[in-house]
């Protein structure tokens, strides 16, 4: 027992001495030795007649006798002491409330003041906004919404790097952060590309309650200039989870009719009297046919937080396994088999066709090379392929690190895509080996052509939004696959390469 509480004794004093100095740190954590800072909680904006409220408990570096004075728009009466100041506009526009702390600390009295815009609205909406709308158009339409007395709030990420298949990401981001903006608006208006705005908004909001039950009272209006049955189509799943009043779609000129009517059922009258096309998703609407097996399929997987980029990569794979079919037996495009372009295909999707080509060139050029060097070493073949994958998986390392410095944002799933296009060097120098250059060099050029036109049929926005629509669609590429399995006609390329022949034919 002595022994043990000896034990304990030492530890302590050897501990204490190392702990002490954390808890110092801590206290400076704390606020004890921070600098003064006086912090403003509380909302930017609100409505004429609701109650405003404000929130100075978040300031640091406190001491005592701390004296609280809340002013507004430059008066010099006081309207609030407290920690907190309440106040109920009754017009609307802009008011400056300013913030004013005395306080003591260590003997000595320090003052500190800061200042918080707040907008007080009659009508208030949310634009939210891909990067491909211009600045000059926002600022237009900004305007028109002011002249007619609605406060408009704008959620628009910055332009980046960002790749066709991950453009959502940013939104999705920004949405999450500046969720408190869309209290109060009466309508949500979604300037993006397809149902991509309306996808980031559901997963956004989808685990936020209090914000879903503010969405229950709110209209969201849908801007696109595709087809809108097929929007309205897959804009059933995301209704299912955010439950808004209603859904609008219509054409980008009905925004200055919603801008101009008093409310949402004015503008869909001023819509049907002008003749311009709109379609409403409402629950008379909305509801998923068990029938449809793929639309069911699909449109769970949009409410069940699955990306709607990652279901089009799905639907497309087997369009683009057709079309690949079709170019081997009709046309007679050597490719590297059918696995092989579909996987450079999707890779092109996910990164776009630029990023994607440059990162296949440096890993096949990585994988020559790296093969290349060894051949001095007389090593076994499969401990070969070891090493070149290892070299350009470094060499895809450096890539993503170079992207990231020139702003190139990449998904956070591409990187299996690029582990896999790693395994494309095996095949062209399988074939070099073989075949010879010529022939390896000839198989990756038609290769990349074969998957490049597959990326441009895929990309085609109508055929994404009715695919997506109707997934059922793929199901014709199976007979479409078996009556390319029945073709028993030369292909268009060997009419070129035996032309010389069937000349000689017809002259007997």
């Amino acid at each position: 027992m002595i022994l043990k509480r000896i034990t304990t004794g030492l530890l302590l004093a050897t501990l204490i001495p190392l702990i002490s100095p954390v808890f110092a740190a801590s206290g400076d954590i704390l606020g004890e030795d921070q600098p003064l800072s006086a912090v403003i909680s509380g909302p930017n904006d609100i409505a004429v007649g609701r109650t405003l409220v404000l929130d100075a408990s978040a300031s640091v570096g406190l001491g005592e006798e701390t004296v609280y004075r809340w002013f507004m728009n430059g008066k010099t009466q006081p309207i609030s002491r407290t920690v907190e100041m309440v106040f109920t506009p009754e017009k609307a526009g802009e008011s400056v409330i300013r913030l004013e702390i005395q306080t003591v600390k260590d003997g000595e009295e320090l003052e500190i003041a800061i200042e918080k815009n707040i907008t007080i609205y009659e009508r208030k909406m949310v634009l939210i906004a891909s990067p491909i709308v211009t600045p000059e158009k926002i600022k237009a339409h900004s305007d028109t919404a002011a002249n007619e007395g609605i406060f408009l709030k704008v959620i628009q990420p910055e332009s980046s790097g960002s790749t066709p298949l991950t453009s959502e990401e940013p939104l999705l981001k920004l949405i999450k952060e500046q969720s408190q903006t869309l209290n109060g608006a009466e309508t949500i208006i979604l300037w993006t590309d397809g149902i991509t705005g309306l996808q980031a908004l559901m997963q956004a909001l989808e685990d936020d309650t209090e914000r879903l039950q503010g969405i229950a009272n709110q209209t969201i209006v849908l801007l696109s200039e595709r087809s809108l049955q097929t929007l309205a189509r897959t804009a059933r799943g995301p209704f299912a989870v955010l439950r808004p009043s209603s859904i609008l779609i219509t054409r980008k000129t009905a925004m200055n009719t919603i801008f101009t009517t008093p409310d949402i059922g004015s503008a869909v009258q001023e819509l049907e009297v002008k003749d311009n096309q709109y379609l409403i998703v409402d629950a008379s609407t909305a509801g998923i046919r068990p029938w449809n097996l793929l639309s069911s399929l699909v449109n769970y997987m949009l409410t069940h937080g699955t990306s709607s980029q990652t279901v089009i990569l799905l639907l497309m794979l087997p369009v683009i396994a057709m079309i690949l079919a079709f170019l081997k037996q009709v046309i007679g495009v050597t490719t590297f088999g059918l696995y092989t372009p579909s996987v450079i295909a999707l890779s092109f999707l996910v990164l776009g066709w630029h990023t994607g080509l440059l990162f296949l060139l440096f890993i096949l050029i990585t994988g020559y090379a790296t093969r290349a060097f060894m051949r001095r070493w007389r090593l076994l073949y499969i401990p070969k392929v070891a090493i070149i994958i290892t070299v350009v998986s470094i060499t895809l390392l450096l890539l993503l690190g170079l992207g990231t410095a020139f702003d190139i944002v990449l998904g956070g799933d591409t990187v299996f895509v690029l582990l896999i296009m790693s395994t494309l060097s095996e095949s062209f120098l399988n074939v070099k080996t073989e075949e010879g250059l010529y022939s390896a060099i000839l198989g990756i050029g038609e290769t990349i052509l074969a998957a490049l036109l597959c990326v441009f049929i895929a990309q085609w926005p109508w055929l994404q939004s009715i695919i997506l629509a109707y997934p059922e669609l793929i199901l014709f590429t199976i007979p479409a696959d078996v009556f390319l399995g029945r073709w028993s006609g030369l292909r268009l390329v060997e009419y070129v390469r035996f032309r010389e022949v069937f000349k000689h034919l017809q002259e007997e």
